[in-house]
């Protein structure tokens, strides 16, 4: 009989690395999600009834009128349409469903690297990066609860945007992707031009005329989907540029700063500053004697200490308006984050807001790995990923063992 021939070391590798990525999702999907009703889910059941408004009150509503709507971009509630139209939104497996989302945003990201010419052997790690080393983890197994299954349906939309100005150029494409990537979070609005600006330049050989109508096919399409959004808040609260978060009641610590300084200030510069760029992982304890784990501070962990490996994007080279459009969406977003009044609480070990300008830097990341030696760039990859296993799949387990104790 003969004998079937042994995987190889690497095959074997390859095993025992998805085997543990698998275990610390799985441990992952124990952490106690955030209280609350998933908003999306709530407004997919509303539409199902043929009405706009919800039943309410709940935390995030907006009370207009005497009735309460979901301020939120509609895409994640369309996004779950069919699967409430099933079981009722009580009974969505919102985890499912976004661990499924996350499967088309790993096969976007590929794509992405492919398009970039990253060699094979790196693709692995620098996808392993965005989807485990960073907020997108956190905010797909939070996705039951009221805000997060937005970041995952929005850096979805954000890829597969990258994806199609960097790959066909198609610009109606382009533009429908990062249009939806706005239905899903409204912060991706400086992902218009840049994908815009990447469209322009994918066809710098066919001609300027090329460029000029796959452009403007991109911002086109950009326009109607604004458009939807501003019809939908006519519809709810009377106005195309009446969102309704004026509506959404504050509490704690967040209705006082808004009642002294409004949604942006300058004032919450230093707060949101050392948040993102400084923070590091502050595990609580509490009891009498403050020795039980508690989990993570809700405020989050720096950009910087939970995902360092996004500062390999200053070694980026290439197109140099492809650059400068790129660092643009990322700063631009970053002063809007500076000044507003709340950094993403509640989040662990991440600054969720960051990712909707994540893809981009990314992109910058990609590049900036041609240019670095790889210990040095998949050590902080490891780093951002171990982290989150901590914080995210270990922690829960740990805190059971040491409350028993």
């Amino acid at each position: 009989m003969p004998r079937l021939p042994m995987p190889s070391a690497p095959t074997l590798r390859r095993a025992f690395l998805a085997f543990l990525a698998l275990l610390a999702l799985g441990l992952s999907l124990r952490l106690k999600h955030y209280e609350g009703p998933n908003l999306y889910g709530v407004q997919a059941q509303a539409w199902l009834e043929g009405r706009l408004d919800v039943p309410g009150p709940a935390e995030d509503m907006s009370l207009y009128e005497g009735r309460y709507y979901v301020a939120f971009p509609p895409l994640p509630s369309l996004v779950l349409l069919p699967v409430v139209a099933l079981t009722g939104h009580e009974r969505v497996p919102y985890r499912a469903v976004a661990l499924v989302v996350s499967v088309l945003t790993a096969w976007a990201a590929w794509r992405v690297l492919r398009r970039l010419n990253i060699p094979p052997e790196d693709r692995p790690w620098l996808v392993a990066a965005l989807l485990a080393g960073t907020a997108f983890w956190f905010c797909a197994v939070q996705s039951e609860a009221v805000w997060f299954f937005a970041h995952v349906v929005a850096v979805t939309c954000s890829l597969l945007a990258l994806e199609e100005a960097l790959g066909k150029g198609r610009g109606g494409w382009a533009g429908l992707w990062v249009g939806l990537a706005f239905l899903s979070r409204q912060l991706c609005v400086y992902l218009v031009p840049f994908i815009a600006l990447a469209v322009w330049l994918r066809h710098a050989e066919a001609g300027r005329r090329r460029q000029v109508l796959q452009a403007g096919g991109a911002l086109a399409v950009v326009g109607a989907c604004t458009g939807v959004y501003l019809v939908l808040n006519a519809l709810r609260f009377g106005h195309p540029f009446n969102t309704g978060y004026a509506g959404m009641p504050l509490e704690d610590f967040l209705a006082v700063r808004v009642a002294r300084y409004g949604l942006f200030h300058p004032a919450y510069v230093p707060f949101n500053f050392f948040h993102m760029f400084l923070e590091g992982p502050h595990f609580l304890f509490t009891g009498a004697r403050h020795l039980a784990p508690n989990g993570m501070d809700g405020m989050g962990t720096s950009l910087t200490l939970a995902s360092p490996f996004v500062f390999v994007a200053l070694a980026a080279r290439g197109e140099r308006w492809f650059r400068v459009g790129a660092w643009s969406v990322v700063l631009l977003a970053l002063v809007h984050m500076l000044l507003y009044y709340n950094n993403g609480w509640v989040q662990t070990n991440a600054q969720r807001f960051t990712l909707d300008f994540l893809p981009v830097l990314w992109v910058l990341v990609a590049l900036g790995t041609r240019h670095l030696d790889a210990r040095v760039w998949k050590g902080l990859v490891a780093w951002s990923i171990g982290l989150n296993v901590l914080a995210l799949a270990l922690m829960p387990v740990l805190m059971r063992v040491l409350h028993r104790l």
